[in-house]
């Protein structure tokens, strides 16, 4: 359920972080938040991404998604294996189809039904993060956005629905990052079919648990979260999330298509 960190850049100083990480105009929490959706469609659009990224999904996996617009409304026990610091969260996750396979996404978490944190993304089928960031409400400026910059190894989901396991190796930085980019690999095992309905009730056709491992450049384990991908609509929604922080759950309250 957590976010998972991000990089903040600062200033370019220096010729080395020039070369590191480029320079950007530092993003301010209150802009973003004066339309939150403008902001999602603007930063997070397929065309933000590096060609080879576009290109490396657009061979392999065309789409199409089965919807135009899900917002979903979640309820979180977070922490749950620690009951001292176990709490209750709630999500507005809103996925909007931005073509072919790509998914345009927006979390909003709230505690007692105060605001306390966003997440924006751009994802393959809500299952493969390719450009996101995290926003504190009570923050002055935001983390830096960060993307894919290459994949070397992408496997589709919907190519073959009998193959177990999905394996995803890439480059990644900071969205102004140039060079010495980082290692990431994710790989998820599928499991069997089941009515979509034992999710939520009014969702259509099969549904499948996908969880997923995701590795630091240095090849260590770093998290793990289970999915579950809607057939019928071609997406991802997270359940279930295994961080060093603790385990964490997610219940679907509410769910409406277009």
């Amino acid at each position: 359920m957590k976010a998972k960190s991000m990089m903040r850049v600062g200033t370019c100083a220096f010729a080395a972080a020039l070369l590191l990480s480029g320079c950007m105009t530092p993003v301010r929490v209150k802009d973003v938040q004066a339309d939150p959706s403008a902001y999602l469609s603007q930063h997070f659009a397929p065309d933000q991404l590096p060609a080879q990224v576009r290109k490396t999904i657009s061979d392999t996996d065309t789409g199409p998604l089965g919807f135009q617009r899900m917002v979903l409304h979640l309820s979180w026990t977070v922490d749950e294996d620690d009951k001292n610091k176990t709490v209750r969260l709630e999500e507005t996750k809103t996925l909007i189809n931005a073509g072919g396979s790509l998914v345009e996404s927006l979390s909003e978490n709230s505690r007692n039904g105060v605001p306390i944190g966003q997440f924006y993304q751009l994802s393959y089928r809500n299952l493969v993060w390719l450009r996101a960031q995290s926003m504190n409400l009570a923050a002055s400026i935001a983390p830096m956005q960060r993307q894919v910059k290459s994949f070397g190894h992408f496997d589709t989901v919907i190519a073959n629905p009998g193959t177990r396991q999905l394996d995803y190796e890439f480059e990644f930085g900071t969205s102004a990052q140039l060079m010495n980019f980082l290692n990431g690999r994710t790989t998820c095992a599928r499991g069997d079919n089941y009515p979509a309905s034992q999710l939520f009730a009014s969702f259509a056709g099969e549904a499948q648990n996908i969880e997923c491992s995701d590795y630091n450049s240095n090849g260590v384990l770093q998290n793990k979260f289970r999915y579950v991908y809607l057939q019928h609509y071609g997406v991802a929604i997270a359940t279930h999330s295994e961080l060093a922080s603790g385990i964490s759950d997610a219940k679907i309250d509410s769910v409406t298509i277009q």
